[in-house]
């Protein structure tokens, strides 16, 4: 059996309380716009795919291994900012400044995972928090807001990681923590 499987930096609850808050006062409230929810809110450090269920315990060795050669990693806001597929845009995402530490902690996890037969990434690593998934025009309305609104310089530390379950449903995905690791 496989699961659909990623690897997270996870935010505490009051840094995804303060983006949401940001989020509604930039945007406001509108039911036909599908935000991804605060309990969606991650930075994914490596997507794996699907994975046999017999693999986890290699992925959670691994992610042990590493976590205790990393300390918390200290960031905060930069700005937002739009994925494109083709011209057109697909994902309004939050980015963040941050140290050298969180590209090494990326790199180490793809190198050490590429050991047990998982694909390299071959993208840079950009971290940045998906805040919506754009389906059609009216999921532009307001887009604009974003890219125009200076963030206010909000300091947070990532101390932990995830090694999470997506299932994919016609209402969208859900996530479940498989387990965490908190860094050293």
């Amino acid at each position: 059996m496989t699961n659909r499987l990623f690897i997270s930096a996870d935010l505490d609850e009051e840094i995804k309380n303060i983006i949401i808050k940001i989020r509604d006062e930039i945007y406001g409230f509108d039911r036909n716009i599908k935000w991804e929810t605060k309990d969606k809110l991650h930075f994914t450090l490596k997507f794996l795919g699907e994975v046999e269920q017999n693999k986890n315990h290699f992925i959670i060795s691994e992610l042990e291994k590493v976590t205790k050669n990393y300390k918390t990693i200290n960031c905060s806001f930069a700005s937002f900012g739009l994925f494109k597929k083709g011209v057109n845009p697909s994902i309004l995402w939050l980015g963040i400044n941050y140290n050298n530490d969180f590209n090494n902690l990326a790199k180490t996890i793809n190198n050490n995972l590429f050991n047990y037969g998982f694909p390299k990434e071959s993208r840079t690593f950009k971290p940045h928090l998906t805040l919506l998934r754009i389906k059609g025009k009216e999921d532009l309305k307001g887009i604009n807001d974003f890219l125009d609104y200076k963030l206010p310089e909000i300091k947070f530390n990532i101390n932990k990681l995830s090694l999470m379950k997506s299932e994919l449903h016609r209402s969208g995905s859900v996530y479940s923590q498989i387990k965490s690791f908190k860094l050293n």
